[in-house]
């Protein structure tokens, strides 16, 4: 049981020995003087009694017992009940942290829960761009969050490998005779041709479009198609190789090409009924539900993203046995599966109540210069390139070793941190320099804090002073980080339930300037009778530090 859990149960059997009841919510006090948990129960149930809040509030707490984790309830303001935690409290968690280090801050809220989290699904034959970027940021830290509240959670991706688009890059490959030496660079190359010249010549894009037709039918043995094997090859490599420089990797890949055959099957055969023939075309009235009217199966007859997204829900439902199916989707698309969830609704209600389309926010490039490959659409790897060249000429600058895994590390963490920060749903600016640096709200800065706990750890071991699991406080006063270090499973725990990675890492910048100010005015090695508690502190904060940064999908150096 928490300490969260301990209060609430106090003040539950206050209010019954009052012969009361009612929703109980503890916040801390952003005043740490304040207390460590408020209560604002008597202020919720006043009214209801006839008593004034304050009068209701001394009632409870002369109810509550005496507790040994709390050495202090007042009655502030209003009617507010505050609680302070005890110096002996704080000593327990700290050796509780490095005991159960690696296990730190997990749940087992979800034990028995399966999810599927759909993320990072690229579209074959195109770099892996700034979007995918963020998706991958997210989607990534809710996988390895509701993994540490005990869920199984299985990470799916969803290749894009069928569309007009796919064929106008078969097309320029074709025309600038690349299909012996085939690489990356070229494709996007080629895409970008293909789509120039769709545009301006009647005769290519009927090309293109019969090529589009013909991938869609899987008409092997043609020189598309051998082209057209040898790009999905290579894309997937691609994909694999930088989501998983991203520290992702995946139980599955689905392919659009699969979803569409699904989705039109399944479209056809409730045709009448949830979806209508018009104009050749095959539509679903969204008016009729609150959204809007849209193609599932072209006259062309092929499914529209709409009717993919149809067949992908049958698959994952027909593969997979699970609780609850997430994905991960640009806030662009906010409509588009609104439109899907309420076509899945008429169809089979399962697949609408078990699914959740979790929108986020879109990147935007302020400074620094980032040299991309793909006009304004930044590539990833460009992007990610062009901060570790800064970050390893900053370390020139500082007279630091130019370390280029470490600056890959702080290059990532930048990115991440930037993206993860910022809720979900809200648009993210990302100024290179302020991302960078190892003051403030920036990943680095987290980064930089776990790795001086670490300086110091190594510096006490070369000492010979070994870290005490159970060392007691000797009088040293509860500081700022302790008051902070007990709170981060309840912060994995929000963050689990609302879906917000922002929380972890809002919770670890401010963890981590804690520790700072604490490591400036506090000497750690002082040889005092409370420096073995000072290092436990500071192991303890390591091991968050890095815990937390590992959900957000950063790495912790060691030394920076």
């Amino acid at each position: 049981m928490t300490i969260h859990d301990t209060i609430t149960q106090l003040i539950t059997q206050a209010l019954q020995q009052l012969q009361l009841s009612g929703e109980i919510v503890l916040e801390h006090p952003a005043d740490t003087t304040h207390g460590d948990f408020s209560c604002n129960i008597a202020m919720m149930l006043a009214k209801s009694t006839g008593r004034s809040p304050r009068e209701l509030a001394e009632a409870i707490v002369a109810q509550l017992p005496v507790h040994e984790d709390i050495t202090a309830v007042n009655v502030a303001g209003p009617g507010f009940i505050n609680f302070q935690l005890s110096p002996a409290f704080f000593e327990k968690q700290t050796a509780h942290i490095s005991e159960h280090a690696t296990t730190w801050g997990t749940h087992t809220e979800l034990p028995d829960t399966t999810i599927l989290l759909e993320h990072s699904s690229p579209n074959l034959f195109k770099p892996f761009h700034i979007g995918h970027l963020v998706n991958n940021t997210l989607g990534e830290s809710l996988v390895r969050i509701l993994r540490a509240t005990g869920a199984t959670v299985m990470p799916l991706s969803y290749p894009s490998d069928v569309s007009p688009g796919i064929a106008k890059a078969v097309w320029g490959v074709i025309d600038k005779r690349w299909e012996s030496d085939l690489t990356i660079a070229r494709i996007g190359e080629a895409y970008a041709h293909g789509v120039a010249q769709y545009d301006a010549d009647e005769a290519v894009k009927k090309r293109i479009d019969a090529i589009n037709t013909s991938l869609y039918n899987e008409e092997a043995g043609t020189p598309e198609w051998e082209v057209y094997q040898t790009g999905r090859k290579l894309s997937l490599a691609y994909f694999t190789a930088i989501t998983s420089m991203l520290g992702s990797s995946f139980d599955a890949l689905i392919f659009e090409s699969e979803a569409e055959k699904e989705g039109k099957k399944i479209v056809a055969e409730h045709t009448p009924g949830v979806f209508e023939m018009s104009d050749g075309a095959i539509i679903f009235r969204g008016s009729e539900h609150g959204l809007f009217d849209n193609v599932f199966i072209n006259s062309a007859g092929f499914g529209t993203y709409l009717a993919k997204d149809i067949g992908l829900l049958d698959i994952k439902f027909s593969r997979y046995t699970f609780d609850r199916s997430i994905t991960i989707t640009d806030i662009e698309q906010k409509q588009h599966f609104q439109l899907v969830k309420k076509a899945a609704e008429c169809i089979t209600p399962e697949w609408s109540e078990k699914s959740s389309f979790i929108q986020h926010g879109r990147l935007q490039l302020t400074s620094g210069k980032i040299s991309s490959r793909a006009g304004n659409v930044p590539l990833a790897e460009d992007i990610i390139k062009s901060v570790q060249d800064r970050a390893l000429q900053r370390m020139q600058e500082n007279e630091r070793a130019a370390d280029e895994t470490i600056a890959q590390q702080i290059a990532i963490a930048a990115i991440k941190y930037a993206i993860a920060r910022v809720g979900m749903g809200k648009n993210i600016v990302f100024d290179m320099e302020q991302a960078l640096s190892l003051e403030g709200d920036t990943g680095p800065y987290v980064q930089y804090a776990y790795a001086r706990c670490r300086s110091v750890l190594r510096t006490a071991a070369e000492r010979g002073v070994a870290t005490v699991q159970n060392a007691v406080r000797e009088g040293l006063a509860v500081s700022d980080v302790e008051r902070l270090l007990y709170r981060y499973p309840e912060v994995v725990a929000r963050a689990a339930n609302e879906y917000e990675p922002h929380y972890i890492a809002n919770y670890l910048s401010t963890l981590a300037s804690a520790f700072n100010s604490w490591y400036a005015h506090e000497q750690i090695l002082d040889d005092s009778a409370a420096q073995a508690y000072k290092l436990a502190v500071t192991h303890a904060t390591a091991t968050t530090l890095s815990n937390g940064l590992n959900l957000l999908g950063i790495e912790a150096p060691e030394y920076m």
